[in-house]
């Protein structure tokens, strides 16, 4: 999933609403000095947690899900720069602040799209304000990996969007859910696919104003380029209607 024009600006985001209930997920603001092609970086991460939350750090998004007690909230993340999208090497933490421990739960990885997990238990009552930094450096020798700045899955995503919208109109929109996978190379060599090739593919949901549907969705990336050859998604499951005050009952395509 991987990324362009998101290096824009040096202010956070505002938090938005995602698929999971009880999370949020925000843009880190830009340390001075922020650099995304320099090869090692760092983060602060700073939240407030009652009870149980996970932190989830991809690119430049912070995602931070409640799991027990009142609603976790961010106090001011910032990074040095977007996590790389491949090529991390010694990704360690390092709690500054916070009455339990921190744990690092997940390691990016090219299995889990370079998504990094930090769990916190906070049993004690009342919330805490939470601090530890995030640090990394980008690994010199995946010489044949995609461009480490170049988020292949995002970039996917965004075509498959955009292909969507131009079919059904203003309005339309798809949701993405979980991780999106990539095809091993045989796989690849046995659908055609050359070498500076991969397949990703994903599960989403599709909406308009009168319907919504589930869907999968597939790009062909060529990683050395940095660009979408193909996208594309298909329906499944079951039409879901919509309240629909305005008479407007046009099908998704």
């Amino acid at each position: 999933m991987k990324v362009l024009v998101w290096m824009v600006a040096a202010l956070t985001l505002p938090a938005f609403a995602s698929p999971f209930d009880g999370e949020i997920q925000l843009r880190a603001r830009q340390l001075p000095g922020w650099d995304a092609r320099a090869r090692e970086g760092r983060c602060e991460i700073r939240v407030w947690v009652d009870n149980r939350a996970e932190v989830r750090m991809r690119g430049d998004a912070i995602f931070v899900r409640t799991l027990e007690g009142s609603k976790s909230r961010d106090e001011g993340s910032e990074c040095s720069q977007p996590l790389p999208f491949n090529s991390i090497a010694q990704f360690q933490i390092r709690q500054i602040s916070g009455r339990t421990r921190v744990a690092l739960a997940q390691q990016p990885s090219r299995a889990n799209n370079y998504t990094a997990m930090i769990s916190i238990n906070d049993s004690q009552g009342g919330g805490d304000n939470y601090a530890f930094e995030v640090n990394w450096r980008a690994d010199d020798a995946a010489a044949s990996a995609p461009a480490p700045f170049f988020d292949d899955v995002r970039a996917c995503q965004d075509a498959v969007r955009q292909r969507f919208q131009n079919q059904n109109g203003r309005g339309s929109y798809i949701d993405f859910t979980g991780f999106a996978d990539r095809l091993g190379q045989d796989q690849n060599r046995a659908m055609g696919r050359g070498r500076g090739q991969e397949s990703i593919q994903g599960r989403g949901s599709a909406r308009n104003a009168s319907e919504a549907r589930d869907i999968t969705y597939s790009c062909v990336v060529e990683t050395r380029q940095n660009k979408v050859v193909s996208g594309g998604y298909q329906f499944t499951g079951n039409v879901v209607r919509a309240n629909d005050q305005n008479g407007d009952r046009r099908p998704l395509r």
